[in-house]
């Protein structure tokens, strides 16, 4: 299964929200609490040049000595070059992206190399948690759990 499969029924649970690299790192933590997200993807022209996690936030930008003014550019504190994956891409190929990268979130790139989603490690989670689900019933069709317990 592709990334281009994927990304249409994750939209609302994970969607990409991006700036440029000129906003203030306060209109990117407003961006996060307004979307519900962890990420902030930066683009230049369309194009993924960073990315910006909340917990970039709390360890570049307020834990530093001495802390960075929230009223700073995001460039000061984002991680760039940020890691990507290609729409056409699988669920595998994201996965050893983010292990060989040691990073939780791969904003999803078109063949021209605009932003068009954004991958997080929960998605991937709960996408493969509901497969191995699903696997179940065709060995047990009537089988079920009950705290934990296999029910026959």
């Amino acid at each position: 299964m592709s990334l281009e499969d994927i990304l249409p029924l994750k939209l609302h649970q994970t969607p990409l929200v991006t700036c440029a690299s000129s906003h203030s790192i306060h209109q990117v933590v407003r961006l996060m609490s307004k979307h519900n997200v962890g990420s902030v993807v930066i683009l230049e022209n369309g194009y993924p040049i960073g990315i910006v996690t909340d917990r970039d936030v709390a360890v570049r930008a307020l834990a530093k000595e001495p802390a960075v003014s929230l009223a700073d550019p995001v460039r000061v504190i984002m991680s760039s070059p940020v890691k990507t994956v290609r729409s056409h891409q699988g669920i595998q190929d994201a996965i050893k992206i983010m292990k060989q990268s040691k990073v939780r979130r791969l904003p999803v790139i078109n063949d021209a190399g605009s932003a068009v989603g954004i991958i997080t490690f929960a998605d991937l989670y709960t996408l493969l948690t509901h497969a191995m689900n699903d696997l179940r019933f065709i060995v047990a069709p009537k089988a079920g759990f009950e705290f934990g317990k296999l029910v026959a």
